[in-house]
């Protein structure tokens, strides 16, 4: 997301959307009628005839639209890089001076993922996305997985935003871990998750 500070400058983060992207197409080839929610900064979607792009600018933008298409669709892959914090009182009128001392007074950003949850149908599956330090990993991930009360996440560590290639794991709500091979392309882990997404989203018997 791009999360305003006056009418040029935004607060940001490095991630490209390479990730989202191959996930969405992966999807529409697959079969899936596709609604790819992406940052104006983002990779350029890849067209296809099941997908639909529609772009977002900040956090609050994301969410009417997730609020808007939510409910006509039955799977949320949510690899959104979310901002954190968002500056607070919204955008600031004309452009800040070089010459002028300023402060940038932060906001935590609504939890878009759980709020959607919250409000979810039972035939409704969420697979979040978790980017942590490689240490605290597994812990960060368990964690967000509960309080976000989604039906899994996908935990990769931080230095898959500057790679072409993933290492991830997978928590489900049951308690199963699924780890698909380390270092996979993106486009590759794409096809693996849209392959398994029946076994990441039923739950165990």
């Amino acid at each position: 997301t791009q999360e305003p500070i006056d009418e040029v400058r935004y607060l940001g983060n490095r991630s490209s959307g390479q990730l989202g992207n191959v996930i969405a197409l992966t999807g529409a080839t697959h079969g899936y009628k596709v609604t790819l929610l992406h940052g104006l900064h983002a990779v350029t979607p890849t067209s296809h005839p099941r997908m639909n792009s529609i772009p977002y600018s900040s956090s609050r933008d994301l969410a009417a639209k997730l609020e808007e298409h939510w409910p006509s669709h039955t799977i949320l892959i949510m690899a959104a890089a979310v901002a954190d914090f968002t500056q607070k009182g919204g955008r600031r009128s004309g452009k800040m001076k070089r010459d002028q001392s300023a402060t940038i007074n932060l906001t935590p950003t609504e939890d878009l993922v759980a709020k959607i949850a919250a409000d979810s149908r039972s035939d409704q599956r969420i697979i979040a996305f978790a980017l942590e330090e490689s240490e605290e990993l597994q812990d960060a991930a368990r964690a967000k997985l509960a309080r976000k009360k989604v039906d899994a996440i996908v935990a990769n560590p931080l230095e898959t935003m500057d790679s072409t290639k993933i290492s991830a794991t997978i928590f489900c709500k049951d308690g199963r871990t699924m780890t698909p091979p380390k270092n996979m392309p993106k486009a590759d882990f794409g096809v693996w998750l849209i392959q398994s997404l029946d076994e990441i989203t039923q739950p165990s018997s």
